[in-house]
């Protein structure tokens, strides 16, 4: 039996770049595939879903800031978009973000992944968190990627708290921009929020009742090795899959 394909959305030629995904992929028994759907795909829904069904599973991974003209904001001085070897991710990673809130396609997103999945449902983000919502805890530490940066807190009971095995563990975070906490929010769109770093900041969500549906705002793919709740997620993700 052949390992489950899972389609890493981003370009096919960037496989150092996204290096990290493609092995943590492997190492829980998968075959990764790079690629984006074609443009021609976004105005027909049924030929994507036709694209997207032909793996076995969707990893959304992290990268550049998305354009805020996608949530109809004006730009931060601080946004980095992705570059010219990237040109049309946006365009991809929210026309398969939109597919997969609507039909039962296992997903795992990470960090600008989960952000994608946010401004598919409807939601602005936090552009800058150091000037738009200060905090003492560090959410871009770039290096180490695989540093210890602050612990989130994990529903008791959600599929993200079964797959990683645990409801309050450290991760790493390499973010500047995330999903605002409103006072009393509880949901982005259809996903249902599902931890938070000790600052309230978003930092994971779920679509209950799927066969796999989380994303989370740190860097799972550069833990796997060593950090059990990360080889956790990514072996239930590949399992759903």
């Amino acid at each position: 039996m052949s390992n489950p394909e899972i389609l890493v959305v981003a370009p096919s030629g960037l496989r150092e770049k996204y290096g990290p995904y493609l092995q943590a992929i492997v190492r829980a028994g998968g075959e990764p595939v790079l690629d984006l759907p074609g443009e021609h795909l976004f105005g027909e829904p049924a030929a994507l879903l036709a694209f997207v069904r032909g793996f076995a599973g969707i990893l959304l991974p992290g990268g550049a800031d998305i354009d805020p003209k996608h949530y109809r904001e004006p730009e931060h001085r601080t946004i980095v978009k992705p570059k010219e070897d990237e040109a049309g991710l946006d365009d991809a990673q929210l026309a398969i973000g939109s597919l997969v809130l609507a039909e039962d396609i296992p997903t795992l997103a990470i960090c600008r992944g989960m952000q994608i999945l946010s401004v598919a449902a409807g939601s602005p983000l936090i552009q800058d968190l150091p000037s738009q919502r200060p905090s003492q805890i560090a959410h871009q530490l770039k290096r180490p990627r695989d540093y210890p940066a602050h612990t989130v807190e994990i529903a008791p009971g959600s599929r993200l708290a079964k797959a990683s095995g645990a409801d309050r563990f450290e991760v790493n975070s390499r973010h500047h921009q995330a999903v605002p906490d409103y006072p009393g929010r509880t949901v982005v769109g259809p996903l249902s929020i599902v931890a938070h770093a000790q600052d309230g900041v978003i930092e994971g969500l779920e679509i209950p009742g799927r066969r796999f549906l989380v994303a989370v705002q740190w860097h799972p793919e550069n833990l796997v090795e060593f950090h059990r709740p990360s080889a956790n997620l990514f072996a239930d993700f590949l399992a759903a899959s």
